[in-house]
């Protein structure tokens, strides 16, 4: 591959070598929120936009979104110039809170900015550490001249310290207002201009807030608030959310924070509907409404991580959207048409119950499983025709739909039989049987067996003979016999739907085509939508989540630090992107759902997955992890078998690694796989379990087995010099 002569593809450490252009978004708010706050920030300024609007005011599952009309762009000061440096970050590494730092000699301005209670609230943080005195100030102007006025520029003697709407929307509604401020200065009718008078190595803290519903009735009160309080609390209430899931300690700062991060993202774009439930959206902007999709992965990344009530009721409303006829597409919101909407419910269904055993739950949402098998027979039943007795390659499919995610039909239009959505709909059936054999339906179970092993057959038999041919391997396309539009979805064939092994040809033919266009900073091309660009959540979810199963550990986690680094130093990602570093070229939600929780359950998988009957730990560490001295461990990890911890100590000095594992209880695994990924791949020379010689282990793939061991389970493994 040709890389860009400035940098490299960085595998080992997270640097964000390949963020796409500012501005770099984060949105702030509580937990659930419906209010939201979006921070863009570029270099020397920040921007604030928001909406008064919800989703508590749209129709479920419609793609309907509120807009976000108003802004404020704040620009930091000192001594009536732009500061020349500035960065961002997240808080303390990964809160769902801003810190931006303005800096110039010995001159520092930070904005550290959290979504509370009733406001967004900026802490500015100022210091002169120079020997001079110097004069800052933050500008907060409201772009146009129409709406947003300071009412000082009216009359010189009205409040200085604020900016109301003034009109499209009641006049006196406040837009923001500053404390503690030297002066306030009105330099435009718009502008909001707290001015700060630094000795040499003074300090100060002062306070910019946007309410979310406040008037200038009420500003006395309001100023009189303890904004510092109300800042913290917001921090704590985020610490105290992500502190409830499982536990990961991963001795890379970078990929740690980007766990934590991505999880806590999660909960930003979740959020109350008409009906009261309150679920994930794919985006903040653009694509704040929900579709089943993201969140309902978010929905399995909760349930792993012991978040069981949330899981529930992220997932509640998404399975009621259902025709009367059983469709589960949604025929009235953003998906209907995408045939494959039914797997990605039927996932979240049966993964709640594995993981959580809440066999009542399983039976109340069972009917709508069954309902919808029923109906995907119906469709099926169409196509099921000869033409010239010939069976057509999308024999016993489902019927033409809509395939989003960058599939296009043979016509090139957005509508066609699409083999990701198949894979996913005869993935739904498997999950109907599996339902009711857990809930002993006997009389059901002749025909749903039936409706999923007819369609399971008329699948295989499409994906074998729509393959696509090259010189010397087969791979899957997006629709049978064409190799129009994007590779989406594929490899869900392998995982989760299980439909093909890991290591079935086409599997490994559709890997091979993927990696056949790979992007200078290791991510592949045309995912999605953008022919020479790249969906990034797609590297993780389909590709390297199946490499995971394939055991190519290696592999996937290089694909992790693509992925990282690929994203903004916010831990954020817009939803495409071209392929450069600081790519121009970016498309949909500029925080979009689908990476973050991406990320966040491949790390899960790579320290705890389960397949089948099998329990993999630490199957797809990176190898620097375990370099001298460090630890790899999680807590309270929720799986298929019940809860389960472990930790792995390094010492590589005396070659060894060692690790133990509190094993699950609830209905323990017929085996457990445990990677111990030594830094230079160094052969193991001999094992100990609990302290006896152990002989179940597989030297070259540095894995140790086990099966029908209960409690702590000690490992020491010994290498080779």
């Amino acid at each position: 591959m040709t890389l860009p002569t400035s940098v490299s593809p960085n595998f080992t450490s997270v640097d964000f070598s390949y963020a796409f252009a500012t501005p770099h978004r984060l949105t702030v708010c509580l937990p659930d929120s419906s209010d939201k706050t979006l921070l863009d920030v570029q270099s020397g300024w920040l921007q604030m936009t928001w909406t008064y609007d919800d989703l508590r005011h749209k129709p479920l599952t419609a793609f309907v979104t509120p807009k976000a009309d108003w802004q404020v762009h704040l620009k930091p000061e000192v001594d009536g110039h732009a500061f020349a440096n500035s960065r961002w970050t997240r808080s303390e590494g990964w809160l769902a809170a801003l810190a931006n730092t303005y800096e110039d000699g010995k001159v520092c301005l930070q904005l550290e900015v959290v979504g509370g209670k009733a406001a967004a609230i900026i802490r500015v943080e100022l210091a002169n550490l120079d020997a001079e005195p110097h004069r800052l100030a933050l500008r907060c102007e409201r772009p146009g001249n129409w709406t947003g006025y300071n009412p000082a520029w009216v009359q010189s003697d009205w409040d200085r310290d604020v900016l109301l709407t003034g009109w499209q929307e009641r006049a006196d509604r406040i837009l923001i207002f500053a404390i503690g401020a030297d002066e306030y200065p009105v330099p435009a009718p718009t502008t909001l201009c707290p001015t700060w008078n630094l000795a040499a190595g003074e300090k100060r803290v002062a306070w910019i807030v946007r309410p979310y519903q406040a008037y200038h009735t009420d500003f006395a009160q309001w100023r009189k608030r303890d904004w510092a309080v109300e800042f913290e609390d917001a921090k704590t209430a985020w610490r105290t959310l992500i502190g409830r899931a499982s536990s990961v300690s991963i001795p890379d700062a970078g990929v740690q924070n980007a766990f934590l991060a991505c999880l806590a993202d999660c909960f930003v774009m979740r959020e109350p509907l008409a009906d009261g439930s309150v679920v994930a959206c794919p985006g903040t902007d653009q694509y704040r409404a929900p579709n089943p999709y993201e969140p309902l992965i978010v929905s399995v990344l909760f349930n792993q991580l012991g978040l069981r009530e949330e899981a529930a009721g992220n997932t509640g409303m998404f399975l009621d959207r259902q025709g009367p006829d059983g469709n589960w597409a949604d025929p009235q919101g953003w998906v209907h048409l995408m045939w494959g909407t039914s797997g990605i419910k039927a996932w979240g269904i049966i993964e709640h119950y594995r993981l959580t055993r809440d066999k009542d739950w399983l039976a109340a949402v069972f009917p709508r499983m069954v309902a919808s098998s029923r109906w995907q027979e119906t469709q099926r039943a169409k196509t099921r025709v000869p033409a010239k007795g010939v069976r057509p390659l999308t024999y016993g499919l489902m019927p033409r739909g809509m395939g989003d995610c960058g599939l296009m039909g043979e016509d090139d239009s957005f509508y066609g039989v699409f083999l990701a959505h198949n894979i996913l709909a005869v993935f739904a059936d498997a999950m109907t049987v599996a339902a009711a054999e857990i809930l002993g339906k006997i009389a059901d179970l002749p025909e749903l067996r039936h409706i999923h092993e007819t369609g399971r057959a008329d699948l295989l038999v499409a994906m074998d003979r729509g393959a696509i041919q090259e010189s010397d391997y087969r791979w899957i396309p997006g629709v049978p016999g064409h190799t129009c539009g994007s590779r989406w979805g594929a490899l869900y064939a392998a995982f989760p739907c299980r439909i093909l092994p890991p290591n079935h040809e086409l599997i490994t033919g559709t890997i091979r085509k993927l990696e056949s266009r790979i992007s200078p900073g290791g991510i592949p091309v045309h995912t999605g939508w953008m022919k020479d660009g790249m969906w990034v959540a797609i590297t993780l979810d389909n590709l390297a989540e199946v490499l995971l199963l394939r055991g190519q550990g290696d592999a996937a986690v290089r694909y992790l630090y693509a992925t990282l680094n690929h994203g903004t130093p916010l831990y954020t990602w817009c939803e495409e992107r071209g392929q450069e570093p600081g790519a121009k070229e970016c498309t949909g939600d500029r925080q979009h759902l689908w990476t973050p929780v991406a990320v966040a359950r491949f790390i899960r998988d790579l320290l705890v997955m389960e397949d089948g009957q099998t329990l993999l730990l630490a199957h797809g560490t990176a190898r620097h992890w375990l370099e001298q001295g460090k630890k790899i461990a999680i807590t309270n990890a929720i799986t298929h078998f019940g809860v389960v911890s472990y930790e792995i100590i390094s010492d590589i000095a005396h070659r060894k690694i060692t690790a133990v594992v509190n094993m699950p209880s609830r209905n323990p695994p017929q085996g457990v796989y445990l990677s111990l990924r030594h830094p230079q791949s160094t052969p193991i020379k001999s094992v100990t379990v609990n302290g006896k010689s152990w002989n179940d282990f597989d030297a070259s793939k540095e894995v140790v087995n086990w099966h029908g061991m209960a409690d702590n389970v000690k490992v020491e493994a010994i290498y080779e010099p």
